[in-house]
Protein backbone atom coordinates (compact mmCIF):
# COMPACT_ATOMS: atom_id res chain seq x y z
CA UNK A 1 0.00 0.00 0.00
CA UNK A 2 1.45 3.38 -0.86
CA UNK A 3 -0.70 6.62 -1.96
CA UNK A 4 -0.07 9.94 -1.54
CA UNK A 5 -2.86 12.38 -0.77
CA UNK A 6 -3.24 16.58 0.43
CA UNK A 7 -3.39 16.97 3.66
CA UNK A 8 -6.91 18.64 3.99
CA UNK A 9 -8.41 15.68 1.54
CA UNK A 10 -7.36 13.16 4.05
CA UNK A 11 -8.37 15.23 7.37
CA UNK A 12 -11.65 15.39 6.53
CA UNK A 13 -12.47 11.42 6.20
CA UNK A 14 -10.56 10.82 9.51
CA UNK A 15 -12.38 13.40 10.87
CA UNK A 16 -15.69 11.35 10.62
CA UNK A 17 -14.08 7.97 10.94
CA UNK A 18 -11.99 8.53 14.20
CA UNK A 19 -14.81 9.39 16.12
CA UNK A 20 -16.38 6.23 16.25
CA UNK A 21 -13.34 4.43 17.64
CA UNK A 22 -13.71 5.05 21.57
CA UNK A 23 -10.35 6.08 23.31
CA UNK A 24 -9.96 3.29 25.63
CA UNK A 25 -10.54 -0.57 23.86
CA UNK A 26 -9.91 -3.50 25.89
CA UNK A 27 -9.70 -5.47 22.64
CA UNK A 28 -6.49 -3.56 20.71
CA UNK A 29 -8.15 -3.92 16.81
CA UNK A 30 -10.81 -1.98 17.95
CA UNK A 31 -8.72 1.57 18.25
CA UNK A 32 -7.58 1.38 14.78
CA UNK A 33 -8.36 1.90 11.32
CA UNK A 34 -8.78 -0.01 8.36
CA UNK A 35 -7.13 2.01 5.21
CA UNK A 36 -7.30 0.55 2.56
CA UNK A 37 -6.78 1.59 -1.25
CA UNK A 38 -7.85 0.87 -5.21
CA UNK A 39 -6.54 2.35 -8.55
CA UNK A 40 -7.59 6.11 -7.57
CA UNK A 41 -9.06 5.68 -4.19
CA UNK A 42 -8.56 5.25 -0.28
CA UNK A 43 -10.99 4.00 2.30
CA UNK A 44 -11.28 4.24 5.73
CA UNK A 45 -13.23 2.06 8.24
CA UNK A 46 -13.84 2.55 11.75
CA UNK A 47 -15.75 0.20 14.25
CA UNK A 48 -17.11 -0.13 17.82
CA UNK A 49 -18.97 -3.22 16.93
CA UNK A 50 -22.22 -1.42 17.23
CA UNK A 51 -21.41 1.27 14.60
CA UNK A 52 -19.22 1.22 11.29
CA UNK A 53 -18.17 3.55 9.13
CA UNK A 54 -16.54 3.54 5.87
CA UNK A 55 -15.75 7.13 4.47
CA UNK A 56 -14.15 7.06 0.99
CA UNK A 57 -11.94 10.12 -0.73
CA UNK A 58 -9.72 10.52 -4.12
CA UNK A 59 -5.95 10.10 -3.67
CA UNK A 60 -2.84 9.67 -6.07
CA UNK A 61 -2.82 5.66 -5.17
CA UNK A 62 1.25 4.29 -6.18
CA UNK A 63 0.53 0.80 -5.17
CA UNK A 64 -2.82 -1.32 -3.52
CA UNK A 65 -2.89 -2.73 -0.44
CA UNK A 66 -4.77 -2.25 3.17
CA UNK A 67 -3.25 -1.91 6.73
CA UNK A 68 -4.42 -0.86 10.06
CA UNK A 69 -3.51 2.12 12.25
CA UNK A 70 -4.35 3.38 15.55
CA UNK A 71 -7.01 6.09 14.56
CA UNK A 72 -6.45 8.21 17.14
CA UNK A 73 -2.81 9.00 16.70
CA UNK A 74 -3.03 9.11 12.47
CA UNK A 75 -5.78 11.97 13.11
CA UNK A 76 -3.69 13.76 15.76
CA UNK A 77 -0.41 14.01 13.36
CA UNK A 78 -2.52 14.71 9.94
CA UNK A 79 -4.51 17.38 11.96
CA UNK A 80 -0.90 19.04 13.20
CA UNK A 81 0.61 18.88 10.00
CA UNK A 82 0.83 21.93 8.02
CA UNK A 83 -2.25 22.61 5.72
CA UNK A 84 -1.47 22.08 2.26
CA UNK A 85 1.04 19.64 3.12
CA UNK A 86 1.08 16.52 0.52
CA UNK A 87 0.91 13.39 2.73
CA UNK A 88 2.74 9.97 1.49
CA UNK A 89 1.16 6.97 3.58
CA UNK A 90 3.21 3.89 2.56
CA UNK A 91 3.62 0.07 4.27
CA UNK A 92 7.05 -0.72 5.13
CA UNK A 93 6.64 -4.83 6.65
CA UNK A 94 5.12 -4.49 9.73
CA UNK A 95 4.58 -0.42 10.17
CA UNK A 96 3.36 2.58 8.30
CA UNK A 97 5.51 5.46 7.06
CA UNK A 98 3.40 9.03 7.05
CA UNK A 99 5.41 11.45 5.66
CA UNK A 100 5.19 15.67 4.80
CA UNK A 101 7.54 17.69 3.66
CA UNK A 102 10.38 16.68 6.54
CA UNK A 103 7.88 14.84 8.73
CA UNK A 104 8.47 11.70 9.10
CA UNK A 105 6.40 8.97 11.71
CA UNK A 106 7.14 5.15 11.60
CA UNK A 107 3.74 3.72 13.04
CA UNK A 108 3.21 -0.17 14.18
CA UNK A 109 0.11 -2.06 12.20
CA UNK A 110 -2.30 -4.22 13.31
CA UNK A 111 -3.00 -7.90 11.31
CA UNK A 112 -5.90 -6.45 9.10
CA UNK A 113 -7.53 -10.47 9.19
CA UNK A 114 -7.90 -9.28 13.08
CA UNK A 115 -10.17 -6.25 11.43
CA UNK A 116 -13.57 -7.04 12.38
CA UNK A 117 -16.54 -6.12 9.63
CA UNK A 118 -20.00 -5.91 10.77
CA UNK A 119 -22.15 -8.15 7.96
CA UNK A 120 -23.63 -6.26 5.42
CA UNK A 121 -27.77 -5.25 6.02
CA UNK A 122 -29.82 -7.82 4.59
CA UNK A 123 -32.01 -6.73 2.37
CA UNK A 124 -35.01 -4.74 3.36
CA UNK A 125 -36.63 -1.49 3.44
CA UNK A 126 -34.99 1.10 1.39
CA UNK A 127 -35.79 4.83 0.74
CA UNK A 128 -34.20 8.24 0.09
CA UNK A 129 -33.83 11.19 1.88
CA UNK A 130 -33.28 14.69 1.99
CA UNK A 131 -30.18 15.32 4.22
CA UNK A 132 -31.84 18.36 5.10
CA UNK A 133 -34.88 16.62 6.04
CA UNK A 134 -32.98 13.84 8.10
CA UNK A 135 -31.02 16.99 9.87
CA UNK A 136 -33.92 18.48 10.95
CA UNK A 137 -35.55 15.48 12.75
CA UNK A 138 -32.34 14.76 14.40
CA UNK A 139 -32.06 18.97 15.50
CA UNK A 140 -35.27 18.67 16.82
CA UNK A 141 -35.65 15.21 18.65
CA UNK A 142 -31.71 14.54 19.70
CA UNK A 143 -31.23 16.94 23.13
CA UNK A 144 -34.34 14.64 24.46
CA UNK A 145 -32.30 11.13 24.08
CA UNK A 146 -32.21 9.38 27.16
CA UNK A 147 -29.00 9.04 29.09
CA UNK A 148 -30.33 6.59 31.80
CA UNK A 149 -28.75 3.10 30.78
CA UNK A 150 -31.13 1.32 32.52
CA UNK A 151 -34.24 2.11 30.40
CA UNK A 152 -32.06 1.59 27.40
CA UNK A 153 -34.67 2.11 24.81
CA UNK A 154 -35.34 5.58 25.47
CA UNK A 155 -31.45 5.72 24.76
CA UNK A 156 -32.18 6.65 21.13
CA UNK A 157 -34.51 8.52 18.57
CA UNK A 158 -37.59 6.46 17.14
CA UNK A 159 -38.19 7.01 13.57
CA UNK A 160 -41.18 5.93 12.59
CA UNK A 161 -44.27 5.90 10.49
CA UNK A 162 -47.16 6.70 13.12
CA UNK A 163 -50.62 4.90 12.64
CA UNK A 164 -52.63 8.16 12.86
CA UNK A 165 -50.96 9.68 10.18
CA UNK A 166 -49.77 7.96 7.48
CA UNK A 167 -48.21 10.80 4.98
CA UNK A 168 -45.27 11.73 7.77
CA UNK A 169 -42.08 10.04 8.45
CA UNK A 170 -42.18 10.79 12.46
CA UNK A 171 -38.53 11.24 14.89
CA UNK A 172 -39.60 11.23 18.72
CA UNK A 173 -37.06 11.02 21.68
CA UNK A 174 -37.90 11.27 25.43
CA UNK A 175 -36.04 10.89 28.39
CA UNK A 176 -39.13 10.77 30.95
CA UNK A 177 -38.80 14.45 31.60
CA UNK A 178 -39.33 15.85 28.33
CA UNK A 179 -40.77 14.64 25.29
CA UNK A 180 -39.59 15.87 21.39
CA UNK A 181 -41.53 15.19 18.54
CA UNK A 182 -40.88 16.03 14.25
CA UNK A 183 -42.08 15.27 11.74
CA UNK A 184 -41.55 15.27 7.71
CA UNK A 185 -43.83 14.38 4.51
CA UNK A 186 -43.44 10.78 4.16
CA UNK A 187 -40.30 9.77 1.61
CA UNK A 188 -41.57 7.71 -1.65
CA UNK A 189 -40.64 4.23 -0.41
CA UNK A 190 -40.93 4.26 3.25
CA UNK A 191 -44.33 3.71 4.05
CA UNK A 192 -43.99 -0.21 4.62
CA UNK A 193 -40.96 0.68 7.01
CA UNK A 194 -40.87 -0.83 10.50
CA UNK A 195 -40.84 1.38 13.06
CA UNK A 196 -36.69 1.77 14.45
CA UNK A 197 -34.75 3.00 17.34
CA UNK A 198 -31.55 4.88 16.22
CA UNK A 199 -28.78 4.17 19.10
CA UNK A 200 -27.58 7.89 20.66
CA UNK A 201 -23.94 7.79 18.99
CA UNK A 202 -25.43 6.87 15.64
CA UNK A 203 -27.87 9.73 15.48
CA UNK A 204 -24.63 12.08 16.14
CA UNK A 205 -22.22 10.34 13.65
CA UNK A 206 -24.87 10.59 11.16
CA UNK A 207 -26.26 14.16 11.61
CA UNK A 208 -22.52 14.91 11.12
CA UNK A 209 -22.51 13.31 7.78
CA UNK A 210 -25.48 15.14 7.03
CA UNK A 211 -23.47 18.38 7.23
CA UNK A 212 -21.43 17.54 4.52
CA UNK A 213 -24.16 16.37 2.03
CA UNK A 214 -26.44 18.58 0.06
CA UNK A 215 -28.53 15.94 -2.04
CA UNK A 216 -30.48 12.73 -0.59
CA UNK A 217 -29.55 9.87 1.59
CA UNK A 218 -30.05 5.68 1.13
CA UNK A 219 -31.67 4.39 3.67
CA UNK A 220 -32.12 0.36 3.68
CA UNK A 221 -33.26 -1.14 7.05
CA UNK A 222 -33.32 -4.62 8.24
CA UNK A 223 -34.65 -6.82 11.05
CA UNK A 224 -31.42 -5.53 13.34
CA UNK A 225 -29.37 -2.79 11.59
CA UNK A 226 -29.54 -0.01 9.70
CA UNK A 227 -27.81 1.49 6.88
CA UNK A 228 -27.06 5.18 5.95
CA UNK A 229 -25.32 5.80 2.60
CA UNK A 230 -24.13 9.01 1.87
CA UNK A 231 -21.99 9.84 -1.63
CA UNK A 232 -18.94 9.34 0.07
CA UNK A 233 -19.42 7.57 3.07
CA UNK A 234 -21.45 4.56 4.29
CA UNK A 235 -22.47 4.61 7.83
CA UNK A 236 -24.43 0.99 9.46
CA UNK A 237 -25.22 0.96 13.00
CA UNK A 238 -27.19 -1.97 14.89
CA UNK A 239 -30.48 -1.12 16.08
CA UNK A 240 -32.09 -0.95 19.92
CA UNK A 241 -33.28 -4.10 20.10
CA UNK A 242 -36.64 -2.71 22.52
CA UNK A 243 -40.00 -1.57 22.25
CA UNK A 244 -40.42 2.54 22.06
CA UNK A 245 -43.08 3.05 24.55
CA UNK A 246 -46.85 4.26 23.89
CA UNK A 247 -45.65 8.39 23.87
CA UNK A 248 -49.00 9.06 22.50
CA UNK A 249 -50.67 8.92 25.96
CA UNK A 250 -48.20 11.79 27.34
CA UNK A 251 -48.97 14.26 24.88
CA UNK A 252 -51.66 16.85 26.48
CA UNK A 253 -54.67 17.27 24.63
CA UNK A 254 -56.61 19.42 26.67
CA UNK A 255 -54.44 22.37 27.35
CA UNK A 256 -56.33 25.65 26.65
CA UNK A 257 -54.27 28.26 28.18
CA UNK A 258 -52.04 29.51 25.63
CA UNK A 259 -48.62 31.71 26.33
CA UNK A 260 -47.16 33.46 23.51
CA UNK A 261 -43.67 35.25 24.21
CA UNK A 262 -41.09 36.20 22.16
CA UNK A 263 -38.55 33.02 21.92
CA UNK A 264 -35.30 35.51 22.07
CA UNK A 265 -36.99 37.28 25.34
CA UNK A 266 -37.89 34.69 26.86
CA UNK A 267 -34.69 32.25 26.76
CA UNK A 268 -32.42 35.27 27.97
CA UNK A 269 -34.73 35.55 30.78
CA UNK A 270 -34.65 32.10 31.74
CA UNK A 271 -30.85 32.22 31.06
CA UNK A 272 -30.77 35.12 33.60
CA UNK A 273 -32.75 34.10 36.67
CA UNK A 274 -31.67 30.54 36.21
CA UNK A 275 -27.86 31.80 36.93
CA UNK A 276 -28.82 31.85 41.01
CA UNK A 277 -30.67 27.99 40.75
CA UNK A 278 -29.20 25.55 42.16
CA UNK A 279 -27.29 22.96 39.94
CA UNK A 280 -29.67 19.84 41.00
CA UNK A 281 -33.08 20.88 40.60
CA UNK A 282 -32.67 24.22 38.32
CA UNK A 283 -36.09 25.19 39.02
CA UNK A 284 -37.45 28.05 38.00
CA UNK A 285 -41.38 29.44 38.47
CA UNK A 286 -43.69 30.61 35.77
CA UNK A 287 -46.16 33.17 37.30
CA UNK A 288 -48.77 33.83 35.06
CA UNK A 289 -51.67 36.62 35.00
CA UNK A 290 -53.53 38.93 32.19
CA UNK A 291 -50.48 39.73 29.75
CA UNK A 292 -47.84 39.02 32.04
CA UNK A 293 -45.33 36.52 33.07
CA UNK A 294 -43.12 36.25 36.06
CA UNK A 295 -40.45 34.10 36.56
CA UNK A 296 -39.06 33.14 39.89
CA UNK A 297 -36.01 31.56 41.16
CA UNK A 298 -35.68 30.91 44.86
CA UNK A 299 -32.42 29.50 46.54
CA UNK A 300 -31.22 28.89 50.15
CA UNK A 301 -27.56 29.38 49.30
CA UNK A 302 -27.72 31.10 45.90
CA UNK A 303 -30.27 34.00 46.55
CA UNK A 304 -33.26 34.82 44.77
CA UNK A 305 -34.59 36.29 41.33
CA UNK A 306 -36.70 37.76 39.29
CA UNK A 307 -38.12 39.27 36.15
CA UNK A 308 -41.37 40.17 34.66
CA UNK A 309 -42.33 39.85 30.86
CA UNK A 310 -44.94 40.88 28.82
CA UNK A 311 -46.65 38.68 26.98
CA UNK A 312 -49.90 37.38 25.33
CA UNK A 313 -52.26 35.56 27.83
CA UNK A 314 -55.53 36.24 28.51
CA UNK A 315 -56.36 32.70 30.40
CA UNK A 316 -56.88 32.01 34.22
CA UNK A 317 -54.30 32.99 36.86
CA UNK A 318 -51.74 30.09 36.79
CA UNK A 319 -48.24 28.99 38.59
CA UNK A 320 -46.01 26.42 37.20
CA UNK A 321 -42.31 25.22 37.91
CA UNK A 322 -39.81 23.78 35.49
CA UNK A 323 -36.84 22.72 34.77
CA UNK A 324 -35.03 25.88 33.74
CA UNK A 325 -32.18 23.82 31.36
CA UNK A 326 -34.82 21.75 29.69
CA UNK A 327 -36.96 25.10 28.94
CA UNK A 328 -33.90 26.36 27.14
CA UNK A 329 -32.60 23.11 25.48
CA UNK A 330 -36.33 23.54 23.90
CA UNK A 331 -36.45 27.08 23.23
CA UNK A 332 -32.96 26.58 21.22
CA UNK A 333 -35.19 24.41 18.91
CA UNK A 334 -37.55 27.29 18.27
CA UNK A 335 -37.25 28.32 14.45
CA UNK A 336 -39.55 31.52 14.81
CA UNK A 337 -39.35 34.43 16.54
CA UNK A 338 -42.36 33.31 18.84
CA UNK A 339 -42.74 30.12 21.35
CA UNK A 340 -45.92 29.32 22.03
CA UNK A 341 -46.91 27.13 25.67
CA UNK A 342 -50.02 25.63 25.87
CA UNK A 343 -50.48 24.53 29.86
CA UNK A 344 -53.50 23.29 31.77
CA UNK A 345 -52.77 23.31 35.28
CA UNK A 346 -49.77 23.34 37.51
CA UNK A 347 -49.15 19.44 37.93
CA UNK A 348 -50.08 18.96 34.03
CA UNK A 349 -46.96 18.73 31.41
CA UNK A 350 -46.92 21.79 29.24
CA UNK A 351 -46.88 21.31 25.29
CA UNK A 352 -44.71 23.64 23.83
CA UNK A 353 -44.88 24.31 19.69
CA UNK A 354 -43.40 26.09 17.40
CA UNK A 355 -45.58 27.74 14.79
CA UNK A 356 -43.01 28.27 12.12
CA UNK A 357 -42.24 24.39 12.32
CA UNK A 358 -45.50 22.16 11.33
CA UNK A 359 -45.18 18.77 13.24
CA UNK A 360 -42.70 19.30 15.78
CA UNK A 361 -43.53 19.94 19.21
CA UNK A 362 -42.24 19.52 22.72
CA UNK A 363 -44.06 18.35 25.89
CA UNK A 364 -42.19 18.84 29.42
CA UNK A 365 -43.18 17.60 32.54
CA UNK A 366 -43.69 20.15 35.87
CA UNK A 367 -41.85 20.20 38.79
CA UNK A 368 -42.53 21.75 42.28
CA UNK A 369 -41.03 24.91 43.40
Amino acid sequence: MDFTIDRNALLKPLGHVYTVVERRNTIPILSNVLIETNSSKVSFTATDMDLDIVEETSCIVSSQGKATLAAHTLHDIVRKLPDGSEIKIKLKDLNIEVSAGKSKFILPTLPVDDFPIMTNVDKGHEFTIHSIDLANLIDNTKFAISLEETRYYLNGIFLHVPDTNKEKLRAVATDGHRLAQAEIPLPEGAADMPGIILPRKAVGEIRKLTDGTDGKIKIIISNSKAQFIFPSSILTTKLIDGSFPDYQRVIPKENLNKLVVSNSVFSKAIDRVSTVSMEKSRAVKLSLSENLLSLNVNSHDLGDASEELEINYNYDNLEIGFNSKYLLDIASQIQGKEIEILLSDSASPALITDPDQDGVIFVLMPMRV
